[in-house]
């Protein structure tokens, strides 16, 4: 009982607790993902240059496998010993706060810093991103043990640790805390809004002294505008992104079986997994260097110097099958920059298809590869205001805003009639789960009063024998509830619930 009341105090302090919890998180969060982020660009430039742009010597390419798979064998190792690091971890930390997942934080912070910062220096096709999040979301976790939080409090810490983590690795503050309303909460609360954009606010901002101001995907200062009356090329394009997105989504949630065959047949054990995506990896880095690692390079790259419509389809297949089975192989990294640029492969593609037929110019090929970015990942993690928010805080431009707007809808439509699923929820189901004990007990959610609930009273809700809606805040008024309270829109309830049935609650009583 001492519990929820610490948890309902909590919703009712000034908000000015939400604003120093967000700072001290920022700060946390901030340093660590960008020393993650440091050390991995220094790493993978060197590997890049001095191994695979100097492979003529046959030295050298012994050198590149021999420290490929040593490699990949210490991270194994570190897979082995904590399975929660592998992959991108965005499916963990929502699990987490669905109530699902109960990783041990110190564990996962600093293997997933290490092994994340070998297998992706290393050149496989991985994101920053995913372990970003997941480290920016242990770090908070762990300073929520440290306040003595509650479990209320400690969610709101760890989603907002989330947002920084991805504002660190992008410099995208606001995608940082749409991303976690989006994507990881699913619900738009007033402990999360707050809390979070502190954290983003803090965590961009250490980013920024040790990485400048310039945007991480920065494209030509004068980025070239689609006339109005070509805008019908958007709705194509829209359309050509959620149908690749579709692909994408049913291909990576199905790949994981056949690198599982390929193990079995080389009798491997599944946390030397990475072994089997060594010998696609290393042949791309041989040809094709620039297409090693998560791709920001090869975006800005081909923002700046023209290419060929074969080339840019090459370099999208082969980008797509390493990612396949970069990410499959279990290897700590994400796929949220992958996606980025396959979007962007994509876009140009479709760009240099549509200049060839005589439909828009050359010069706007880097228009098409920011379109292709923002439709691509909305369509796949069916979160459209983020991709849209992610994507022009990276290029630093808002004048094609209108255009990723129209792309981003048509793509996540598509998406959506074809029944794709936000493609980290997908993640999450597949995973298999068994409830840590230290969670089923009850524990204090917080929701916002939907259509879906306005205007009926608690009597009428047939909510499980479980749950217990026990306050409602309308206009800073708080009332106790009972059967015969009618819920009022916009209002914050607090339901008492087991936790690990948060995610089915919020389901039931949030709009699908």
């Amino acid at each position: 009982m001492e519990n929820h009341k610490n948890e309902y105090s909590f919703s009712t302090v000034s908000i000015i607790s939400y604003v120093w919890r967000g700072i001290l998180v920022g700060i946390i969060a901030g340093i660590i993902v960008s020393l993650f982020r440091l050390i991995i660009e220094a790493i993978a430039d060197r590997v890049v240059s001095y191994y695979y742009l100097s492979q003529k010597d046959p030295k050298v390419l012994f050198f590149i496998i021999l420290f490929s798979v040593l490699a990949v064998i210490i991270v194994g190792f570190f897979v082995k010993d904590e399975p929660d690091i592998k992959g991108s971890g965005i499916p963990h930390v929502e699990g987490e706060l669905k109530g699902l997942l109960s990783p041990k934080w110190w564990s996962v912070l600093w293997k997933k810093v290490v092994s994340g910062i070998v297998a992706i220096s290393m050149g496989f096709m991985l994101g920053r991103e995913g372990p970003s999040i997941q480290i920016g979301a242990m770090s908070a976790k762990g300073l929520a043990k440290y306040l003595n939080s509650s479990r209320l409090e400690k969610r709101v810490l760890i989603a907002s640790g989330a947002a920084a983590g991805l504002s660190a690795a992008f410099n995208a503050p606001i995608a940082g805390l749409l991303f976690v309303v989006e994507e990881i909460y699913h619900h738009f609360s007033r402990l999360i809004w707050i809390t979070a954009l502190v954290a983003s606010l803090v965590a961009n901002f250490i980013s920024l002294n040790i990485f400048g101001l310039k945007p991480v995907l920065a494209m030509p200062s004068s980025m070239p505008f689609l006339d109005l009356s070509h805008y019908w090329i958007l709705l194509l394009l829209g359309a050509f992104l959620g149908f690749l997105g579709y692909i994408y989504e049913r291909v990576i949630l199905s790949f994981h079986k056949l690198i599982a065959f390929l193990g079995h047949c080389f009798h491997l054990p599944n946390y030397f997994y990475g072994l089997i995506a060594l010998p696609v990896i290393i042949p791309i880095g041989y040809y094709f260097p620039q297409l090693l690692g998560g791709g920001n390079g090869l975006i800005i790259d081909l923002s700046l110097n023209h290419s060929t419509l074969i080339l840019v389809v090459l370099f999208f297949l082969l980008r797509f099958i390493g990612s396949m089975f970069s990410y499959s192989s279990g290897l700590p990294g994400g796929i949220f920059l992958p996606i980025l640029t396959l979007g962007a492969l994509a876009g140009l593609i479709f760009g240099y298809a549509f200049h060839y037929l005589g439909f828009v110019e050359e010069n706007l090929r880097p228009l098409f590869l920011v379109l292709g970015m923002a439709g691509y990942f909305a369509a796949i993690s069916k979160a459209p205001l983020t991709g849209m928010i992610l994507v022009t805080e990276m290029v630093g431009d808002l004048k094609p805003l209108m255009s990723i707007a129209v792309v981003t809808f048509v793509a996540y439509l598509i998406m959506d009639l074809l029944k794709g699923e936000p493609i980290y929820e997908a993640m999450l189901a597949k995973m298999t789960i068994n409830h840590p004990s230290d969670l089923v007990e009850p524990t204090l959610i917080e929701l916002t009063v939907s259509e879906k609930l306005a205007g009926r009273y608690v009597r009428d809700l047939q909510l499980p024998a479980n749950v217990l809606i026990t306050t409602q805040i309308n206009n800073k008024k708080s009332q106790v509830v009972s059967g015969n309270t009618r819920l009022l829109a916009g209002a914050t309830i607090f339901v008492v619930v087991n936790e690990t049935d948060v995610g089915l609650i919020r389901h039931l009583l949030m709009p699908n």
